[in-house]
C-alpha cells in the first residue's frame, strides 16, 4: 500500500512539473499491430568458419547470450565512428528486464563513462520512468548505435544501416516484452520509416524479428528534444501513461 502511493505521488509530480492540467478520466488504451524489420533481414553465412571484423553478420551467428554480444561488438571494426569515440556504449540496467529501451546514440557522457542516457537527459529520462516505476534496475537501455558521432551529430544512414544487425540480435537476445523506442533515429531504424517522431510515437506497434519473435513496440519523444521543447512534455506524460497501462498487463 505504502508503495502504491509513493509511485501516486510520483506520478503526480510529472504530471505537475510538466504542466498539464489533471484530468483523472479514463485511459483509452489503442493497440495496432504492424509486421516491421522486413528490410533489415539477417543473413547468416555457413560457408567459412572465417570471421570478418567488418561484417557483423559473419560472426553474430554465434551470439548466443548477451556476453557474447557484447564482445563482438567491442571486436567489430566496420564502423568508422569506434575509431573517433573513447568507449563503445553498449547498454545499462537490468538485463532480465521485460522493459527495453532503445535511444539513440552515446553524447560526450555516455561517450567517457561507457554507459547509455547520463547527462541532463539521463536525468530527465530516469524521471520519467520513475513516474511510471521504473528504473536502471528493472529496465534494461541501450542505443541504436554504440559509439559517439563526432561533435554529437546525429548518426547517418549508413552509420546506423551498420549497426542495425547488432541491433536485431540485441533485441532477440533480451526478448522484451515492452521495446520503448526513445526518439526520432530509434523509430526510424527500427520501423524503416522516415516519418516524423511527432507522428509515430505514442502509437503501438508489433514488430516482428527474423527470429520470429514479436515485441510490442512504442515511440516516444527523446528526452534531449524534451528539454529543448518542454512544453512537448504533456505529450510525453500521455506515453508514459500507455507504457504503464502496458507494463501493468504484459509483466
Amino acid at each position: 500500500m505504502e508503495g502504491s502511493k509513493t509511485l501516486t505521488k510520483a506520478l503526480l509530480k510529472w504530471y505537475f512539473d510538466s504542466g498539464v492540467e489533471f484530468n483523472l478520466s479514463k485511459i483509452k488504451k489503442r493497440e495496432v499491430k504492424q509486421n516491421i524489420l522486413s528490410n533489415s533481414v539477417i543473413e547468416f553465412s555457413n560457408e567459412s568458419d572465417t570471421v570478418d571484423l567488418k561484417k557483423p553478420n559473419s560472426f553474430l551467428e554465434n551470439c548466443d547470450s548477451l556476453e557474447s554480444l557484447h564482445q563482438a561488438v567491442l571486436n567489430f571494426s566496420g564502423c568508422a565512428l569506434k575509431r573517433t569515440a573513447k568507449n563503445t556504449v553498449f547498454s545499462d540496467g537490468n538485463p532480465n528486464s521485460k522493459i527495453m529501451l532503445l535511444g539513440e546514440s552515446p553524447g560526450e557522457e555516455e561517450d567517457k563513462e561507457g554507459v547509455p542516457f547520463l547527462g541532463e537527459a539521463g536525468l530527465l529520462l530516469d524521471k520519467m520512468l520513475n513516474a511510471i516505476g521504473q528504473n536502471r534496475k528493472n529496465t534494461y537501455l541501450s542505443n541504436i548505435i554504440f559509439w559517439r558521432p563526432p561533435g554529437n551529430r546525429k548518426p547517418t544512414e549508413e552509420e546506423v544501416s551498420i549497426c542495425m544487425p547488432f541491433v536485431q540480435k540485441h533485441i532477440e537476445l533480451v526478448k522484451p516484452k515492452i521495446l520503448v523506442l526513445v526518439g526520432a533515429i530509434a523509430a526510424k531504424a527500427i520501423y524503416g520509416i522516415e516519418t516524423g517522431i511527432t507522428q509515430v510515437r505514442g502509437n503501438w506497434k508489433t514488430i516482428k524479428l527474423d527470429s520470429g519473435l514479436e515485441v510490442n513496440s512504442i515511440a516516444i519523444f527523446h528526452p534531449a528534444f524534451l528539454l529543448k521543447q518542454p512544453a512537448r512534455k504533456k505529450e510525453a506524460w500521455e506515453d508514459l501513461k500507455k507504457i504503464k497501462i502496458a507494463i501493468n498487463k504484459n509483466t
